[in-house]
């Protein structure tokens, strides 16, 4: 059992009504324990013993520490020192390593509820030097709890030898040029009537010290025969990440109150505090809410109950919720039962996937001022290890903002941006097209696709892709960006080992309109020339949808479980535009369709593909020469449609400008009209002789059938949205077609353009526009015709949506999609496949469907045969944040002051009037306000880099590239001779 020592010295004591209780993580598996958790590293945190020869090193964290073992064999410190991997504690402080690192996460699933993330990874300290402020305190000591958080009302500040800035050093020794000691009152006194720790300037309820009475003091201070501390744990007004709230009984929502929580050694600002899938309350058999404001929590079976701060009840190598995969509390049939320990063994699937040690790492970069947290999985080096919170100037006085955040991701070359800002307009469309402007301005955009979605958490969202010119560094190309967004931003990524595109940029973004007075906007960039698997899926993962929350949002653990089935029947119909300047899309489309039947083969869908043009109408006969009379489908040019085929080769004939099966692009029967919607509602109209009619009572493979239960894909191109609305026959616009066609007798219908916006093609469009009205309502995805090159991606697109809307393997919750890993029974696939983890592959393997929420497989890995096992794990958020806009600080500059700047309470501004004398490789920096890493300072050698983020020297890419046979051993970052 871990020790939970405390470190607090004696003259602590006076100020500190007492160290916190260990409480444990707040996601279990390969997460870890999230900012606010207690408990110092003692020697049965170290899992394994280290072995620098070890090749996964990348992937072990043998002391439990958050830092992998490759990172402290390669690591070298400012002043030459590195951490121990067997030890947790390097420098014997109090602190973990990973912790004054400003690690949140650890590699190694192993650790999972032993690592102690740094709650406030902007704030380091060195984990080499146990003093790193050199005052005489530890830095144990000076944070108290361990939670690498500086709660100033309480706490000393590890990194300022003058917490309180008032000449006096906080301990015994002197720090020349900053402060001499030691300081009887290092705590700055401030006006607190009710005694909870949070100074009346910043407490909403400044005369109760609990005041939404849930038993927990609304400040870090415990205040005797009225509650224990607390709830605002750093005082600043402010509900932070990993705090809860002081207005709610409930904060979490998972059916204990606070004070109970905290008795019961559970996180009240964590619905489920071991991250096994199950709510905090159904593991202890709560049957109502603690808080009328939130949701029932009830649990099915409150006679049986699972421990809420063990990922494991039963000690089977899965987590609870896992077990109980609709997390009710109760086994139901074709569950796991999270008491009993030997369910798991006859289902080696499950345990591949979903066991403890397969789940899938997760790092949370997060900040409570822009209220934003991104996921990203975690796998040794395959993560985004470099992060930064951007800032913005708000006062004359130096005050600033945290206006959103930042990452790099080296191995794949994957740079994000996410921005919490004014919206642009009255619609996430509105906030799309601003984004695509601000874009273009910077680098040339082509490709744009984007399609309307509701995130996980019910706000209104575009997702977009766009290509985008340009030959500079991906973190610079990212700078750039959020520049265009906030002029005066700060903290931006340190270019410094950039990756340079030399074929422009691949950009996904997301737009979310939370509210009225928030739009957030999320980016991820990679080289174009690295845009492909697996970093294609790094830089998708960050923007479509799943890795964004709010930041108090947790994160908890799901594993679904299912049973192969056959490949689901997709006919595809594609309705063209054939007037006279459709020639060279149409060949656009002929060139594209070899890939487009390579696409659908290698997925699990049963397709065929067929064909109607906007002369198909009635009547016939109109402006026609000769007159359009034929009302069947055919291969001529007389045919306004095309019955449907598998044969790519006569598909593509269909498109190809003078081939004799050509549709035709002069016009033939549809002037003056130019209406593919309407071409299509005539197509599947029985009453038209279209495809509908056809529709036979048993399944048939009949190419003039429309097969019965089919899954519909209506593609939509054309420059122009269906002109021409003088007949009375035609229907009123977009709710009448919308009627009929989810009124079709079909299992679904994916609906895709390829169209122009208002000004891009010359043509008159309708408004509202049709076409694009009619695919936001379907969900489907919109690509733009302004360029040819956007037509076969857009193509592409528009079928992975489909092969994601129908496929049977739908997940019960909305993972975050880096997190997803999947197994299978072994021998069940078309071909070779690494069934314990399959891959995540469109070419062999699987890939998700954010809005669908389905796995979909391909090539080898597509299931052969039914009835065989199917397990994916994944992680999900759990929606702590119904406030789209939260509650912020009465004075926001103390949740947002950088470095050792002080809060000014008066002035509601930070204030930075104390100099330090920096440390070896560091440097004074006043804008700042801190000692920053000097680069220059690090000698690292040839086969080591400066890491501007740790102030150290990490190792180089293949150690900078090792000569002849050598070999390059990430650990001790040596080139060596190859064993044997």
């Amino acid at each position: 059992m871990r020790s939970a020592r405390s470190s607090c010295a004696l003259w602590l004591a006076v100020w500190l009504a007492g160290c916190p209780t260990p409480s444990s993580s707040d996601a279990g598996g390969g997460d870890v324990v999230d900012a606010g958790t207690v408990g110092t590293p003692d020697a049965s945190t170290v899992v394994d013993q280290p072995d620098p020869t070890r090749a996964d090193n990348d992937r072990r964290d043998s002391d439990c520490d958050g830092l992998s073992d490759a990172q402290e064999y390669g690591t070298v410190w400012a002043g030459g020192a590195r951490t121990d991997p067997g030890n947790p504690d390097t420098d014997g402080d109090g602190l973990p390593d990973g912790l004054e690192a400003g690690r949140s996460s650890s590699v190694d699933v192993r650790c999972a509820g032993l690592m102690q993330p740094d709650g406030d990874p902007a704030s380091t300290t060195d984990p080499t030097d146990p003093d790193h402020d050199g005052d005489g305190i530890p830095d144990g000591d000076e944070d108290a709890n361990h939670n690498g958080v500086r709660e100033r009302t309480v706490e000393t500040d590890p990194r300022n030898p003058d917490s309180d800035g008032d000449g006096l050093c906080d301990g015994t020794v002197d720090v020349p040029g900053a402060c001499t000691g030691p300081d009887p009152t290092p705590i700055p006194v401030e006006e607190d009537a009710d005694g909870d720790g949070v100074p009346d300037a910043l407490d909403a309820a400044p005369t109760d010290a609990d005041a939404d009475g849930d038993g927990l003091c609304d400040g870090p201070s415990t205040v005797a025969g009225a509650c224990v501390a607390g709830e605002d744990l750093d005082a600043d007004g402010a509900v932070d990440p990993g705090e809860s709230r002081p207005d709610r009984v409930d904060s979490d929502c998972d059916g204990l109150s606070d004070g109970d929580e905290r008795t019961r050694g559970t996180e009240p600002a964590n619905a489920d505090t071991d991250g096994d899938g199950l709510l905090d309350g159904v593991e202890t058999g709560a049957t109502a809410s603690a808080d009328p404001l939130c949701p029932p929590v009830a649990d099915q079976d409150p006679a049986t109950t699972t421990d809420p701060t063990d990922v494991d009840s039963d000690g089977d190598g899965v987590p609870d919720g896992a077990e109980d995969t609709n997390q009710n509390g109760r086994v139901d049939d074709g569950e796991l039962d999270p008491r009993n320990g030997a369910d798991v063994g006859g289902d080696p699937a499950t345990q591949a996937a979903c066991a403890l040690e397969s789940l899938v790492a997760v790092d949370r970069h997060r900040h409570a001022q822009p209220d934003q947290q991104v996921a990203s999985a975690v796998r040794g080096a395959d993560a985004f290890l470099v992060k930064t919170e951007v800032r913005r100037p708000i006062s004359a006085e130096g005050t600033t903002e945290v206006v959103g955040l930042m990452g790099f991701h080296a191995q794949n070359g994957v740079a994000y941006l996410v921005l919490t800002k004014q919206p642009a307009g009255g619609s996430a469309d509105a906030e799309e097209a601003a984004g695509q402007q601000k874009l273009d301005g910077i680098g040339n955009i082509t490709t744009p696709i984007t399609f309307q979605f509701t995130t996980w958490d019910g706000y209104p969202a575009v997702r977009a892709s766009y290509d985008m010119a340009g030959n500079v560094g991906v973190k610079a190309r990212a700078n750039a960006v959020v520049e265009s967004y906030f002029s005066d931003a700060q903290d931006l990524l340190d270019v410094a080992g950039d990756v340079v595109a030399t074929e422009g940029f691949h950009v996904e973004a997301e737009y979310v309109r939370r509210s009225d007075n928030t739009a957030v906007v999320l980016m991820a960039f990679i080289p174009r020339e690295r845009d492909e698997e697996p970093a294609r899926f790094t830089v998708r993962d960050v923007a479509d949808g799943s890795a964004l929350a709010q930041a108090g949002d947790s994160i908890s653990v799901q594993c679904d479980r299912f049973t192969t089935s056959n490949y689901a029947p997709v006919d595809i119909l594609w309705a063209v535009d054939n007037s006279v300047s459709m020639n060279d899309e149409q060949n656009a489309v002929a060139a594209s369709a070899a890939a487009m039947s390579a696409r659908l083969s290698n997925a699990t869908v049963d397709w065929r593909v067929a064909v109607v043009d906007s002369g198909f109408y009635s009547p016939r006969g109109v402006n026609d020469s000769p007159p359009c009379t034929n009302t069947t489908c055919g291969d001529t040019l007389e045919h306004q449609c095309r019955w449907f085929t598998q044969d790519v080769d006569r598909f593509a004939s269909w498109f190809t400008v003078g081939d004799p099966a050509w549709v035709g692009a002069g016009g033939h029967c549809n002037q003056p009209r130019e209406e593919i919607i309407r071409g299509a509602q005539l197509m599947l109209s029985p009453a038209e002789g279209g495809l509908a009619s056809f529709m036979p009572p048993q399944p048939s493979a009949d190419e003039m059938h429309l097969r019965q239960n089919v899954n519909l894909v209506l593609i939509l191109m054309g420059d122009a949205d269906d002109q021409y609305y003088a007949n009375e026959d035609l229907p009123g616009g977009i709710d009448e077609y919308e009627a009929f066609f989810r009124a079709l007798p079909v299992a679904s219908i994916t609906m895709g353009a390829i169209h122009c916006n208002t000004g891009e093609c010359g043509e008159a469009q309708r408004d509202p526009h049709v076409v694009t009205n009619l695919v936001n309502r379907f969900g489907g995805v919109l690509g733009s015709m302004r360029d040819l090159a956007s037509i076969g991606p857009t193509v592409d697109a528009i079928l992975d949506d489909a092969v994601g809307n129908v496929s049977p393997y739908q997940l019960s919750r909305a993972a975050i999609s880096s997190t997803i890993k999947v197994a299978m029974d072994h021998n069940s696939t078309v071909g070779d496949c690494t069934w314990d983890d399959v891959p995540r592959s469109r070419v062999h393997g699987f890939d998700y469907d954010v809005r669908a929420r389905t796995i979909a497989f391909f090539g080898n890995c597509r299931p052969a045969t039914e009835g065989k096992r199917v397990a994916v794990s994944y992680r999900y958020w759990i929606d702590q944040t119904p406030d789209a806009d939260p509650p912020r600080s009465p004075c926001e500059a103390c949740a947002s002051c950088g470095g050792i700047a002080r809060c000014d309470l008066e002035a509601c501004a930070c204030v930075c009037d104390q100099v330090l004398t920096c440390r070896e490789g560091f440097r004074w920096d006043a804008s700042a306000c801190d000692c920053v890493c000097d680069v220059d300072q690090l000698s690292c050698g040839a086969t080591r880099e400066p890491d501007a983020a740790l102030c150290a020297c990490v190792c180089k890419p293949d150690c900078g590239g090792c000569d002849g046979a050598l070999l390059c051993q990430p650990s001790t970052c040596e080139c060596e001779v190859p064993p044997g």
